[in-house]
């Protein structure tokens, strides 16, 4: 056990020292790798010489990877002749694919499909099929936002350095008799358009996931649901999935008379196939192979030692895939599985009933997940352990099952008499109803917000001590564990109400606006506008399965990050689309106390719905105008327009003057002209060190005569990249640079945090305008 473990650790540090570099995260786990070697002195000399081996070997693995990670393309091509290697996506009027060039590089694929002919043509295409594809090569974007899933990393390390947006009126595309691979990736992608084509519109989604690894066609809301309630593992293709195939093929190829020798040969030589046709995710990958080995191990009739398979592919999976280390999928799989075949022994002995056996062996995974799940997902569910109670053998002994036979009878039965179809049709719906009921309440989700180190390590060190005295039998295991979930609770839910400054965001929510307000110590938090995606009439054929909300995928992510449980204020300046639109996913995922409206008819029926769902949630609303004003600590606040009978929406912006630890700051919403003339006119003594500029930069707003009263040190500018409204306008920004003012844009610098404190302020940059810096 101990070798393992050693060996596990010290390739790990190697590829972290070359592929990341050292950190603080490093130090803590060379230091821990340190302790562990001193726990076992009489064999220092063998683990000494395991760990700096292997830590060498890895260091060199890692140098010889990132040496190799290079692109042969310099972006300038428009024409790139390749061979489509993963599943077409085709989503609406959406098409994603990866393909290899002939020049043996990896390509990622983004296009808008412009007709359905198109689109129908699109659906035709497979792995295999050789492509000419005309374009425009760009390199995927840094994350424009603060905690923000970084999507150009996470190509980088499936070594893809390059987005094709294609001309896809252009592309032309033949069947090519590729090799072994292609040919049953085409297979398994014309195995998965049966499916979802023939199977129930609420089953196929899940059948392809569990079946073909394929999590694409499951509902948007129920994939959000197993999320969010920490059971999405169930949905990932993985040992218990490997097993039920092999136990089937092994008594299959019993029956058919074929001797036992020849039978475990079969399904060695087998497995690899199926890796392919289940999606090749570290998850199958590791069950695969550790089963190949004990496969091996049987024909020749030796024991296996429990933990020799798995670190023989934790071992070769990352010698072949360094970059696997930092994908969530392989942390959880092998982390898991590390933990459960360490504690299988004590389950089998001490736990004679099989429900008992299932809580332990849950309990196990979860405790051993949970770091890893709020460091990405920065919230667990209360429920997620009596969930997987329930689930585990729902999906294992039900739907797992008949999802294979339905599968495997829908090549020669209809989709009307398939009955294993048919009773996951009647089954997993009132299934899924109920888990996305029970996401909905918010009541048992614990949002601790992205653990520091301090909070990660701790709990860690204490879940592991837990086990490790439940494992030796020590009655009091339990309470390590309580207090590694209270502290990585405490200290993340205390940390924010020690800090004394005040943090001022401005979120990257494209053509819209969306600022966060966080008063010192967290005494009240504030939201000034959603954001809002602008949605034109479609046909139903361009509608997408998976859509992008920028109030869910942004605002509240952002919200989630930083352990925000609730909004005191939700100010929303004005009714338009690009202020209000993301509201409703903010009314959804976090308590809202109180609304602030502008004054005045509220005509529009988003408008109405959305005041009618805060309403209903229990949110007091407010309808303001000029001059109300309140006070939280030291800090004020003052609404300076709207008077409430402005025709014009954009002027009927709720304006507001905020005076935090003693900078002035000035919301202006989309105040045009004739607004701000009105307001200098109302306060000719108004001045703000900050500004919001207006209307996004818009031509029609801040004038000359606004900017010179007020005279601010900064204007903020939030607007989308290369929006077709031409914000902000160059005359507006010229205007500012006259005036000496530092202009900060999201369109060119992403999102910014404002620090404040005692009438300092500090300005912290997304990670994209520092990648920006370094390119």
């Amino acid at each position: 056990m101990v070798y393992s473990v050693i060996a596990a650790i010290s390739s790990v540090l190697g590829l972290v020292f070359t592929l990341k570099g050292p950190s603080l995260s490093f130090y803590i786990v060379c230091i821990a790798l340190l302790l562990l070697l001193c726990m076992h002195v009489k064999s220092i000399r063998i683990n000494g010489l395991i760990a700096v081996g292997l830590f060498s070997l890895y260091a060199g693995i890692g140098t010889l990877a990132e040496a190799r990670h290079v692109s042969v393309y310099s972006g300038d091509e428009t024409v790139i002749d390749a061979t489509i290697h993963s599943l077409v996506d085709v989503d609406g009027d959406s098409l994603s694919m990866k393909v290899k060039s002939i020049q043996n590089e990896m390509i990622q694929v983004h296009g808008f499909i412009e007709s359905e002919v198109q689109q129908a043509f699109l659906r035709k295409l497979a792995p295999g099929d050789v492509c000419r594809i005309e374009g425009k090569l760009h390199s995927p974007r840094s994350p424009t936002n603060f905690y923000q899933f970084n999507y150009k990393t996470f190509l980088y390390e499936q070594n893809i350095h390059w987005i094709m947006t294609p001309n896809l009126s252009s592309l032309t595309c033949r069947a090519s008799s590729s090799g072994f691979y292609y040919k049953m990736q085409a297979f398994r992608s014309k195995q998965i358009k049966q499916i979802v084509e023939g199977a129930g519109e609420s089953s196929a989604g899940i059948i392809v996931a569990l079946v073909f690894g394929e999590r694409v066609f499951v509902e948007e809301d129920v994939l959000r649901a197993y999320q969010s309630l920490g059971v999405i593992h169930l949905l990932a293709v993985s040992g218990l999935h490997v097993g039920l195939v092999v136990s089937v093929m092994f008594f299959m190829l019993l029956r058919a008379g074929i001797t036992r020798e020849r039978a475990l040969e079969a399904l060695c030589i087998s497995l690899p196939i199926y890796m392919i046709i289940a999606g090749g995710a570290p998850s199958v990958v590791r069950a695969s192979f550790m089963t190949i080995i004990v496969l091996l191990f049987l024909r020749f009739k030796q024991t296996v030692p429990p933990l020799i398979p798995i670190t023989a592919v934790f071992l070769l999976y990352l010698a072949l895939k360094p970059f696997a280390l930092f994908q969530l999928g392989f942390q959880l799989s092998f982390l898991t599985s590390f933990v459960l075949i360490l504690s299988a022994p004590i389950i089998m002995n001490r736990y004679s009933h099989n429900i008992a056996r299932l809580a332990a062996v849950t309990t196990l995974a979860q405790l051993a997940s949970l770091p890893l799940i709020l460091l990405h997902f920065y919230q667990a569910s209360l429920l997620s352990l009596l969930l997987n109670l329930i689930y585990i053998p729902f999906i294992s002994f039900i739907v797992l099952p008949l999802a294979f036979l339905g599968v495997l009878c829908s090549s020669i039965l209809p989709s009307n008499i398939n009955v294993a179809f048919l009773l996951l049709e009647i089954t997993i719906p009132p299934v899924h109803e109920w888990l996305v009921r029970l996401d909905g309440l918010s009541l048992f989700m614990v949002r601790t917000g992205k653990p520091n180190a301090v909070a990660l390590f701790g709990s860690i060190l204490l879940f592991t001590a837990s086990i490790l005295l439940w494992e030796a039998g020590k009655r009091g295991w339990w309470k390590l564990l309580i207090c590694g979930l209270l502290w990585i609770v405490i200290s993340q839910w205390a940390g924010p109400f020690l800090k004394k400054e005040a943090v001022v965001t401005m979120l990257d929510v494209g053509q819209g606006d969306s600022f966060i307000i966080e008063l010192p110590r967290r005494r009240e938090v504030y939201v000034i506008d959603a954001g809002g995606t602008l949605h034109f009439a479609n046909e139903k054929w361009r509608e997408r399965n998976s859509t992008y909300d920028v109030g869910r995928d942004v605002v509240v992510d952002y919200l989630k990050a930083k352990g925000i449980r609730k909004v005191d204020t939700l100010i929303l300046t004005h009714g338009h689309m690009d202020h209000i639109g993301g509201a409703f996913a903010l009314v959804d995922e976090v308590p809202i106390k109180k609304l602030l409206y502008s004054a005045g008819t509220v005509e529009g029926e988003f408008e109405q719905a959305l005041l009618r769902e805060l309403y209903e949630k229990g949110t007091e609303i407010h309808f303001v105008s000029k001059g109300d004003a309140w006070k939280a600590q030291s800090s004020r606040f003052i609404v300076l327009s709207p008077s409430g009978d402005e025709q014009d929406l954009n002027n009927r912006s709720i304006v507001l003057f905020a005076e935090i630890e003693g900078v002035k700051l000035l919301f202006t919403g989309d105040l045009e002209e004739e607004g701000e003339r009105v307001l200098i006119q109302a306060f000719p003594d108004l001045q703000a060190d900050i500004l919001k500029v207006g209307h996004h930069g818009s031509k029609t707003s801040t004038t000359e005569a606004f900017i010179t009263q007020v005279q601010p040190n900064i204007g903020l500018i939030s607007a989308g990249r290369n929006n077709r409204f031409n914000h902000p306008h160059p005359e507006v920004t010229e205007r500012l640079f006259d005036h000496n003012i530092q202009v900060i844009r999201t369109d060119l610098q992403g999102a910014v945090q404002l620090h404040l404190y005692q009438e300092k302020m500090k300005i912290i940059f997304s990670p994209y305008k520092k990648a920006e810096q370094q390119d």
